[in-house]
C-alpha cells in the first residue's frame, strides 16, 4: 500500500457513515480521528492497528464498540462521547496503556 507510513489520519467532519476495512492494514498509524461523523459500527479489523495510540470516535451514531478494540495494546486515549454506546467491551479494562 502507499500509506504504509502514515502516523496520523484526520477523517473529522466527513458523513462517514462506515469505516473502509483497508484503513486497518496502516500498521504505522498512531491517531485516528472519525468524530463528527454518522459512523454506525466499526470493522472488526481495527484491532489490527497496534500502533494506534489515540482513537478519536466522538459525535457518531456507534452503539456499541467491538471486542476487537481490547486488543489495541498500545492505546492511550479513546473518545467515545455523545454516541449510543451503552456498555464497553469488558476487557477493555486490561488495557495497560489507556489512560
Amino acid at each position: 500500500g502507499q500509506l504504509q507510513s502514515l502516523k496520523v489520519l484526520d477523517l473529522n467532519r466527513n458523513q462517514l457513515t462506515e469505516l473502509p476495512t483497508a484503513l486497518c492494514s496502516l500498521a504505522a498509524l498512531e491517531k485516528l480521528y472519525v468524530g463528527n461523523n454518522e459512523v454506525t459500527c466499526l470493522p472488526a479489523a481495527l484491532g489490527q492497528l497496534q500502533s494506534l495510540k489515540v482513537l478519536d470516535l466522538n459525535r457518531n451514531q456507534l452503539t456499541e464498540l467491538p471486542t476487537a478494540l481490547c486488543s489495541l495494546a498500545a492505546l492511550e486515549k479513546l473518545y467515545v462521547g455523545n454516541n449510543e454506546v451503552t456498555c464497553l467491551p469488558a476487557a477493555l479494562g486490561q488495557l495497560q496503556s489507556l489512560k
